[in-house]
């Protein structure tokens, strides 16, 4: 037991330093927690130069991230103004929706071409554009901002986080 602790304890301490950081943007009293890892896709802006980044989380250090657009920017933590957060189905959704509703406009299209019928009638607006306004309704809920500030906040970890 003497022998074990102290290998123990190392073995801990060597996997606290080369642990890879977590960046972590927190809502201040509730539970919503949002983890990005390296080479996760992450969208912010900078307030300070007024730009929006949009790329791959490229390093997590203490007070520098960068991201990966064309090329590595390093960003200030402190500078960072907002973070969107992109939700995955909704936007899957949207996409699929939108294209589903280009290909049953096409398809009823065609059909009223074939049969010698006139082409632009009610059933073909109805569900051809009722599937495009609901792609477009879950496409633009695909994304929340998270502004930095009194509410949201912005931490970085120094320990691996799933």
């Amino acid at each position: 037991m003497k022998r074990f602790l102290p290998v123990l304890l190392f073995c801990l301490a060597a996997a606290a330093c080369f642990s890879q950081k977590t960046l972590l943007i927190e809502k201040i009293g509730t539970p919503r927690k949002y983890f990005y890892h390296t080479g996760d896709y992450i969208k912010l802006r900078v307030s300070k130069q007024d730009t929006l980044l949009a790329g791959k989380l490229w390093s997590v250090a203490d007070s520098v991230i960068s991201v990966d657009a064309l090329r590595p920017f390093d960003v200030q933590i402190r500078d960072i103004g907002s973070v969107y957060k992109r939700f995955y189905f909704p936007r899957k959704f949207g996409r699929y929706m939108v294209t589903g509703s280009a290909v049953i406009f096409s398809i009823i299209v065609i059909n009223h071409l074939i049969n010698n019928e006139k082409v632009f009638t009610p059933d073909l607006l109805y569900i051809s554009g009722s599937m495009l306004g609901a792609g477009l309704i879950s496409l633009s809920l695909s994304r929340k901002r998270c502004r930095i500030g009194f509410v949201w906040k912005i931490k970085v970890l120094d320990m691996p986080v799933n």
